[in-house]
């Protein structure tokens, strides 16, 4: 007759020598002189897609001057890219066909910062040469799988400012320039006033934009009398 104890000597004697392999892809640390990061495997539903070579302009003169094309510049000045890219990629706009490394210049290129150059680092030369970067992302087509819809909590930037060229500014750009930790794509957008909470936002009477390319904006000046402090949230596709 088999016995309990047996089946677990059994299991105990699979599971010795065997380690577990991580659930998750592992990743490339990045250091200050990179020119990218492995790239990950895309599968399913997912798509992983390269922007276009991205350069914000001169580097700035200057001891304090440089060449910042961070992601968080690269958003606020209207690149749809993610604020979370899976690689980047960067290359100096006079020399494309070297690598970063090859340049002899102090460079961070990392998908958590993007790229920054300081004048100041490097060296006698003291300038930073004019830099570009690309961006990879991961784009999820659907949620489906190991993918999850996620909202955010809701975000107000603040009051409504006034006079007749203010109004309420939540777009998706200026909440990811303001810090928060959100999609550039996000799946959906729910907007409200933070006086009504519990209303449509059709039901206030309001010519309000809310939808997931732009965010919310709200002008003064197509209210008429009545004008509300608006605030927004969205789901963004997380990995699991």
């Amino acid at each position: 007759m088999f016995k309990l104890q047996d089946g677990i000597n059994i299991l105990n004697n699979l599971g010795k020598g065997l380690t577990p392999s991580p659930s998750t892809t592992p990743t490339t640390t990045p250091t200050s002189t990179s020119t990218g990061v492995t790239p990950t495997k895309c599968s399913g539903e997912e798509t992983c897609v390269w922007s276009d070579w991205i350069n914000l302009g001169q580097p700035t003169s200057g001891s304090e001057g440089g060449d910042n094309e961070s992601i968080k510049n690269i958003i606020a000045a209207g690149y749809h890219i993610c604020s979370a890219p899976e690689a980047v990629e960067c290359r100096a706009k006079q020399y494309p066909g070297l690598q970063i490394s090859q340049l002899g210049q102090d460079v961070t290129c990392n998908p958590s910062v993007g790229l920054v150059c300081q004048n100041n680092e490097q060296g006698l030369q003291q300038k930073c040469f004019d830099y570009e970067i690309r961006v990879k992302c991961l784009t999820p087509t659907k949620c489906s799988g190991e993918e999850t819809c996620v909202w955010s909590d809701w975000i107000n930037l603040g009051q409504p400012t006034s006079g007749s060229e203010g109004g309420d500014n939540e777009s998706i750009k200026n909440i990811i320039a303001a810090g928060y930790h959100i999609c550039s794509a996000p799946e959906a957008v729910e907007c409200r006033a933070k006086q009504y909470p519990g209303l449509q936002i059709s039901q206030l009477g309001q010519d309000v934009t809310c939808n997931p390319s732009v965010g919310l904006v709200c002008q003064n000046n197509e209210q008429g009398l009545q004008r509300y402090l608006q605030s927004i949230r969205w789901p963004c596709l997380s990995k699991q």
